[in-house]
């Protein structure tokens, strides 16, 4: 199995954690994290500086930036945004901003082919849903209930030799404060065709891989469990098909798959896509709405790279008429007399 440092590394930098679509989006948990956007002019970056959502933005606010160590400073306009432009294939971006006494900071920002955006959302104090909720207690007996898969969960695909290196990147959420045992343990069945099935180095201990299977043992500790497997899926044609039915809800579908040549990809899940550049690397970045427990992601590709199984053919059908030319011939040959 290849490297996927690069991939990964990538993903890490550009999934943003955004709900369900039956829900309002935690504005706060965003801050910070960029995405690439169609909206944004390639070579530039624009930040939206705001306090507790983006219905109360900072107008005529300060943001400093940072281009590969350079500080330049950009101003927020009426909406709250700002845009940094004159930026190049290859830079790393950072901006923070100062409210309220409290500094935040955006992640490293890596600018491909495609514009970027990134947004900075402060806790307002008098807002009550800033309170900090309850410690959690992971010592607790462990209470019945359920988890999910958190909107920072993705799947990740990188080309292999007639196959396709999928990894699994999960983030099993407890919301309570409390373990939660899910009455038996949490079963990911792998696509049929799945071979080499391996955790990785940060996933769980909790986490085996049982042939096409995943299986995560509870109980489950309060907030995150990180589950992250890899596995191949063969194909020989310039077509195959990735079908997963996931054992808990996924809050939200992240997909990042390395583009090569013509490939190209398509699911029913899929509601958004951008093309991103990760060191002259072309991939893309594909996102979706919730998919419930129970249901399947299914992503088509197309325009993969194969070798042509002509010659396989074409070498078993001469073998053959080989065979069939030895058996003519022993039938036919005239009989030998005494």
């Amino acid at each position: 199995m290849k490297s996927f440092g690069t991939l990964f590394l990538f993903a890490a930098i550009l999934c943003a954690p955004v709900s369900a679509s039956a829900q309002m989006p935690n504005f706060r948990e965003m801050s910070g994290r960029p995405l690439p956007s169609p909206d944004v002019p390639p070579g530039s970056l624009s930040v939206r500086v705001a306090i507790t959502d983006f219905s109360n933005p900072l107008a005529g606010h300060r943001v400093d930036v940072s281009v590969d160590g350079e500080s330049r400073t950009v101003t927020t306009g009426d909406d709250g945004r700002a845009l940094v432009s004159g930026l190049r294939v290859g830079n790393t971006v950072r901006v923070s901003t100062m409210i309220n006494g409290v500094r935040l900071d955006s992640q490293p920002i890596p600018i491909g082919t495609t514009g970027m955006m990134v947004a900075l959302v402060a806790t307002d104090p008098a807002d009550p849903a800033a309170v900090a909720p309850p410690p959690s207690d992971p010592g607790a007996a462990p209470v019945k209930g359920t988890v999910v898969l958190g909107p920072e969960s993705r799947v990740i695909v990188e080309l292999a030799e007639n196959g396709l290196t999928v990894f699994y990147v999960m983030e099993v959420v407890n919301a309570l404060a409390t373990p939660v045992d899910i009455d038996g343990p949490l079963i990911f069945e792998l696509p049929r065709e799945a071979r080499g099935t391996a955790m990785l180095p940060e996933s769980t201990k909790q986490a085996t891989a049982n042939g096409p299977r995943v299986i995560v043992t509870g109980p489950f500790a309060p907030g995150v469990t990180r589950v992250e497997a890899a596995f191949e899926l063969p194909y020989r044609g310039p077509t195959t098909q990735l079908t997963q039915v996931w054992p808990a809800t996924l809050q939200q579908l992240t997909l990042l798959v390395e583009q090569r040549g013509a490939l190209e990809i398509a699911s029913p899940q899929v509601t958004a896509r951008n093309m991103v550049d990760s060191n002259g690397q072309p991939l893309i970045f594909a996102s979706g709405p919730a998919i419930e427990a129970g249901q399947p992601l299914v992503v088509d590709f197309s325009g993969l790279p194969h070798h042509p199984t002509w010659p396989q053919w074409t070498a078993l059908l001469l073998a053959l008429a080989l065979v069939v030319w030895g058996i003519w011939g022993a039938v036919t040959a005239p009989a030998v007399r005494a």
